[in-house]
């Protein structure tokens, strides 16, 4: 039969809905193969089938039905409804009712076309249509002309152009001619020859701003072998550009203050010795240079205010200098400056003594009025090192000369430095171990009540019985403890052993007396302070009342909430609290009142001279009255004459220690006094 060659479905029923006649195609879809079919209505053909299919004729009867209804033709598009082995066809349904002269039923045509392929084919173009929609790369379509046919929303959101402003006008609309014509002719050259191309290139947006993007274009050929269309595929990369221009400034800069860092230092040191190799003569300095007192100003006010006064400190610093010479910043609160070409070592002196002068003169940082000063120590080459690590290295010692010298002033480096620098790193080392072998031991200063002249407390103070050099004084070794961390053990073992010798006097039935230990500021930062004195006074049975902690006004400096807070729980546990080295320090009327302490300790700085200098008295006198109008105690130390104490008692102070009195003692010492 002719309707057997057709790949369309075709079948012819009569007009009681039995089929007649059927193709190959409409028998497979119906899964009719075989079976009696033939005089059959789409109900008994349904009992006939597999369950697979009964849903298709239960559809066909009532689709019948409304093309009989309707007397016309009903053309309708099937879900994919149809089975072919495992291959799902759609077809579009038309059914024609031809009718009898009287007009009753006579034959019902259903023809239905396969459109499983086109279909599928529209689904692509939408497919592609969506993702060409919400694609991130820009999609630019033009035709052999290079004429422009289509564009995505990336291509909008990227150039600013709509389809319809950009439809029908040539890419070249968005050159920024940063490229010259040499370019371009050797792109299309490839596109032509080679059916593609990709790279960077600049073009203009219709904002008119100039942007980076990474461009691929090919072409398309049609079945002749001609050139139909050109696709571009593109991304802006400007932000990755910036990334990759920012990595690269970040490797030899500061990311704060925008300064070279030790890298691009390095470069511009040994660029200026090159320099003076070939002007042969002439020297380069190296000022090594460190904020006196940064951290205060960190801690009290904060990072954010820390780094904003760093950034004014290295604008004033460039100020200081000539464009020829570096400066650098290191990390923290360390600068280092290059002086290219320095004649002699009184050209430098001025310029570091310029820049003390900048840096003492107050920093406006909203909303505090900042005051700083600096330690800078100096180096040059060749005198003092022939590479650039060696003299950073003993720049470095200078300043930390510069700092023992009183701060706020600068040093140039001597041999003699690099052996105080051999011997702090001695220190350091022959304190890890100490540390770990306990080679400390603890002395007592009395503490005496100036109305009774009783002994009511006493001072711990460290020594360390080395095992060579003897006994040496805290002013030696706490000094470097603080600088490296190791203050926090040795504060430790100085308050455990303070508190073990306290119970052994207890259960020997002395007297119980007050013991005073110091807690540094890196130590007091600890959070797990409250709690370690907390344990000790309790593992040994003591009262708290008897382990007075002294406070440095540099800890009153830090995070403010965290140490009320901290001072806070201890109060509240009965420890004593003083200020130790009262006036010497950031002394301010707002702690006392907002910090719970119960003493102020005058520094023997003030002691000493009361007997020949009134200012002295003076500051005596307010330390004195400032405690008594908080409702404090006052204490000072380092009294050593009568006159001195004479002057102390006059002004009411209330307690006093010093060579006067007694040298500090050992624990055997101590217990003599007890006895008399």
């Amino acid at each position: 039969m002719l309707i057997n060659s057709s790949n369309n479905l075709v079948t012819l029923k009569d007009g009681q809905g039995r089929w007649q006649i059927a193709n190959h195609v409409a028998l497979s879809v119906y899964g009719l193969n075989g079976k009696p079919w033939q005089g059959k209505t789409d109900r008994e053909l349904a009992r006939l089938c597999e369950p697979l299919y009964q849903p298709y004729f239960r559809a066909s009867i009532e689709s019948d039905e409304r093309a009989w209804q309707s007397s016309l033709t009903l053309t309708e598009v099937a879900l994919p409804n149809a089975v072919n082995g495992f291959d799902i066809r759609t077809f579009e349904i038309v059914k024609n009712p031809l009718f009898e002269a009287d007009g009753s039923r006579k034959a019902l045509v259903v023809f239905g076309l396969d459109i499983t392929d086109k279909l599928e084919k529209e689904r692509q173009i939408r497919l592609t249509d969506r993702v060409l929609a919400h694609s991130d790369e820009a999609v630019l379509i033009s035709d052999q002309n290079n004429d422009i046919v289509y564009v995505n929303e990336a291509f909008t959101r990227i150039t600013g152009y709509t389809q319809d402003e950009i439809k029908g006008k040539n890419p070249r609309i968005l050159s920024s001619r940063r490229q010259d014509r040499k370019f371009y002719d050797d792109m299309w050259r490839q596109i032509t020859t080679e059916g593609s191309w990709h790279g960077e290139i600049w073009d203009r947006r219709k904002n008119g701003e100039v942007y980076p993007k990474w461009l691929n274009i090919s072409c398309v050929r049609d079945d002749d072998g001609r050139i139909s269309n050109y696709i571009g595929i593109f991304t802006d990369i400007s932000k990755a550009k910036a990334d990759e221009e920012l990595l690269a400034f970040l490797a030899y800069h500061d990311p704060l203050t925008r300064l070279p860092n030790r890298l691009m230092l390095r470069d511009r040191f040994y660029q200026a010795t090159g320099e003076i190799a070939r002007r042969n003569g002439g020297s380069v300095a190296l000022l090594f240079l460190d904020l006196d007192q940064f951290k205060a100003i960190n801690d009290s006010l904060g990072h954010e205010t820390g780094d904003r006064f760093l950034v004014a400190v290295a604008h004033r610093l460039q100020s200081c200098v000539r464009e020829v010479d570096t400066v650098s910043r290191l990390g923290g609160d360390e600068f280092v400056i290059v002086l290219s070409h320095v004649s002699d070592t009184h050209s430098v002196s001025i310029v570091a003594q310029k820049i003390l002068d900048h840096l003492s003169a107050a920093f406006d940082i909203t909303p505090h009025r900042l005051t700083s000063s600096a330690s800078i120590g100096i180096a040059l080459y060749p005198d003092d090192g022939d590479d650039f690590e060696t003299v950073l290295k003993v720049a470095d010692t200078a300043m930390y000369n510069a700092k023992d010298c009183g701060r706020n002033t600068y040093r140039f480096y001597t041999d003699k430095m690099n052996i105080d620098a051999m011997e702090r790193l001695r220190m350091r080392t022959g304190l890890s171990e100490a540390i770990r072998k306990q080679e400390f031991v603890l002395h007592y200063q009395p503490q005496f009540d100036l109305d009774s002249g009783k002994m009511i407390g006493l001072e711990a103070l460290i020594r360390w019985q080395h095992p060579k050099d003897g006994l040496i004084y805290p002013g030696k070794f706490i000094p470097v403890a603080e600088e490296t961390g190791q203050i926090v053990p040795i504060g430790e073992w100085v308050i455990n052993e303070a508190c073990r010798q306290a119970k052994q006097w207890q259960d020997a039935g002395y007297p119980p007396v007050t013991i005073a230990v110091n807690l540094s500021a890196l130590q007091f930062k600890r959070g797990d302070v409250v709690k370690m004195v907390a344990n000790l006074t309790r593992d040994y049975g003591l009262l708290p009342e008897h382990l007075e902690l002294e406070l440095t006004e540099t800890i009153m400096l830090q995070d403010v909430d965290y140490i009320i807070d901290v001072i806070d729980q201890l109060k509240s546990l009965r420890f004593t609290l003083s200020v130790d080295d009262f006036g010497t320090g950031y002394s301010s009327l707002s702690y006392l009142k907002r910090f719970k302490v119960d003493k102020l300790k005058i520094d023997h700085s003030f002691v000493r001279n009361l007997e020949v200098d009134d200012h002295d008295v003076a500051i005596v006198r307010t330390i004195i009255q400032l405690a008594h109008n908080f409702g404090l105690r006052a204490i000072a130390e380092g009294v050593e004459t009568p006159g001195q104490l004479d002057i102390l008692r006059r002004e009411g102070c209330n307690e006093a220690q010093g060579y006067l009195f007694s040298y500090p003692l050992t624990p055997a010492g101590i217990e003599k006094l007890f006895t008399v």
